[in-house]
């Protein structure tokens, strides 16, 4: 059960409609404080919950997705000092299970939101 301040965030982005939004509202529902489009470069959001930062990346254009994301994620990880997280938003992107894996030992998350 969220809040009525934590509806009101949600619906807030949700009116936006944009890709983000929706994702950064599913953050706002599970709990996490989400600031949307942070001064850190190449990420679309950050989300925090008790005291552990993530990164989102957001992908959502029907593509293939290669190893430069990965890449891409672990610099922004280093960099910044957060958690990366990269969002597959619909069917649209592919990525192929060999990149996976490499994702999941550089200890980038890889989720699919539908």
């Amino acid at each position: 059960m969220t809040t009525a301040r934590r509806m009101f965030i949600i619906n807030k982005l949700l009116r936006k409609k944009n890709v983000v939004g929706k994702v950064a509202a599913r953050y706002v529902a599970a709990g996490f404080n989400v600031t949307i489009n942070p001064p850190l470069k190449g990420v679309d959001f950050t989300a925090s919950k008790h005291g552990v930062r993530y990164a989102g990346i957001v992908l959502w254009q029907k593509k293939k997705i290669g190893e430069e994301i990965i890449s891409k994620a672990k610099e922004i990880a280093d960099k910044y000092k957060v958690k990366p997280i990269i969002i597959l938003y619909g069917s649209g992107p592919v990525i192929d299970k060999d990149t996976v894996a490499k994702a999941g030992e550089a200890g980038i998350i890889i989720k699919r939101i539908r």
